[in-house]
């Protein structure tokens, strides 16, 4: 299983907050076993947002952002839009907004219920805390708010829907230069073609393997570590 994850947000495309959502989310899926293709920042726009939409070819396309109730946010009529359906206020949905008024013993104000009023025929993500629900759409397209602890906890309630293949990592760490262990790297990549390999430098270089198969990625390691160790 494939997935692109999409933030939206003109604040992270300006530099006022920082995505903490793809980083994420992108761990989070790969544990389960869903490999993301790609990631996209994309601005507060309604054609931006329907275009990328229209266009992700994945098993799963999960949005974060623009879910409130401000002018600004308008992911809930871009993804209506690139479905060809209407916005409808959702009973499901509506429920959520007067469980997180509720949570601070107050009454929705009348302007919060334009947070429920989501595509028609999308399912309900449920937001344990916060006010914004969030929802699926034809079974493979996961809309959630973009605050971070909001995202977290909703994406908990649907984490079964993103279950695949367990791919599983491991790491080497070297002090030699990158371009020291060039010729070992290329021989592990010809010797072990079931195993992924990559090559991240710092003060340290990082080798980081994954495969499918636990086996030929611990042989992998093993041939590695004893070259570049």
């Amino acid at each position: 299983m494939d997935a692109i994850i999409i933030c939206v947000g003109d604040e992270i495309l300006s530099g006022d907050v920082t995505d903490l959502n793809s980083t994420w989310l992108a761990k989070r899926l790969a544990e389960l076993g869903t490999i993301v293709k790609r990631i996209e920042v994309i601005p507060d726009d309604v054609a931006a947002i329907s275009s990328t939409v229209k266009s992700s070819r994945a098993d799963k396309v999960l949005i974060t952002g623009g879910l409130g109730p401000t002018h600004d946010d308008v992911t809930r009529q871009a993804i209506a839009v690139a479905f060809g359906r209407k916005l409808a206020r959702n009973d499901e949905a509506v429920k959520v907004v007067e469980a997180a008024a509720a949570r601070r013993h107050a009454s929705p104000r009348p302007q919060s219920y334009v947070m429920a009023e989501i595509p028609e025929g999308a399912a309900v993500i449920s937001n344990p805390v916060g006010a914004a629900p969030g929802f699926i759409i034809d079974g493979r397209v996961y809309v959630f708010p973009g605050v971070p602890a909001e995202m977290k906890s909703m994406f908990e309630l649907v984490k079964d829907d993103f279950n695949g293949k367990k791919l599983f990592v491991d790491w080497l760490v070297t002090r030699r230069p990158e371009s020291d262990i060039v010729s070992e790297l290329n021989e592990a990549v010809r010797m072990f073609p079931e195993v992924s390999f990559g090559s991240y430098p710092s003060d340290v270089v990082k080798v980081k393997m994954k495969s499918y198969d636990p086996e030929r990625l611990r042989a992998a390691k093993e041939w590695l570590a004893g070259r570049i160790l």
